[in-house]
C-alpha cells in the first residue's frame, strides 16, 4: 500500500510540475510593454462576433473563428494558421495517446503491485511524451507569432496581458476601483 501511494504521489508531483513547467515556459520570457493598448477596441471585435454568431449557427462562433475575428486574420494569414494548427494537432494527438496509455500502464502496475523501478520508467517515460508535447505546442507558437503583423502581435499581447490580469480583476471589480 505504501509503495502505491508513494508512486501515486510521484506521479501527481511529476504531473503537478510538468504543467508548472509549461506553463512557464509557455508565458512570455520579458514583460512586454503594450504600447497603444488604447487602439484594441474589444467594443468592435465583441462587434464582429456577435455578427458572426448571428449567422444562424446555434452554438456561436468557434475559438478560431473569434481569435481570427479578434487579431484581424487575412485570408492568406488564415491559410498558414490552418495549417501550423494541423501540423500542431498531427504532433501532439500521436504524443498524448502516447501519454494516456503510459498512464493506464502506470497504473495497472501500480494496482498489481509491481516493481517500483518499473513505475519509475514509466513515470520518466510520460514526462519525456509531455515534454515532446510541450515542444510541439511551442514550435507551433512561434510560427503563429512569426505569422502577424505588428498591429496583431500587438492585440496578441493584450490578449496575454489580459488573461495574467484576469484572476485579479473581481477584486478590484468588488472594490469598484474601475
Amino acid at each position: 500500500m505504501k509503495r502505491t501511494r508513494f508512486a501515486a504521489g510521484l506521479l501527481c508531483l511529476l504531473i503537478g510540475s510538468t504543467v508548472w513547467l509549461h506553463a512557464y515556459t509557455s508565458a512570455p520570457q520579458s514583460n512586454p510593454a503594450v504600447p497603444g493598448l488604447s487602439q484594441v477596441s474589444a467594443a468592435k471585435a465583441m462587434e464582429q462576433i456577435q455578427w458572426a454568431a448571428s449567422d444562424g449557427k446555434p452554438q456561436g462562433p468557434t475559438p478560431l473563428q473569434i481569435a481570427v475575428l479578434f487579431l484581424q486574420i487575412r485570408p492568406d494569414q488564415l491559410t498558414v494558421l490552418e495549417q501550423i494548427l494541423q501540423a500542431r494537432q498531427a504532433a501532439a494527438v500521436p504524443l498524448m495517446t502516447a501519454i494516456q496509455q503510459t498512464t493506464q500502464q502506470l497504473e495497472a502496475l501500480l494496482n498489481s503491485g509491481g516493481k517500483p523501478a518499473e513505475a519509475g520508467a514509466l513515470v520518466i517515460r510520460i514526462h519525456a511524451l509531455q515534454q515532446q508535447v510541450a515542444q510541439a505546442q511551442q514550435e507551433f507558437l512561434t510560427k503563429f507569432v512569426a505569422l502577424l503583423d505588428p498591429e496583431q502581435r500587438q492585440k496578441l499581447e493584450a490578449v496575454r496581458l489580459a488573461t495574467q490580469l484576469q484572476p485579479v480583476a473581481p477584486a478590484f471589480q468588488q472594490l469598484h476601483l474601475f
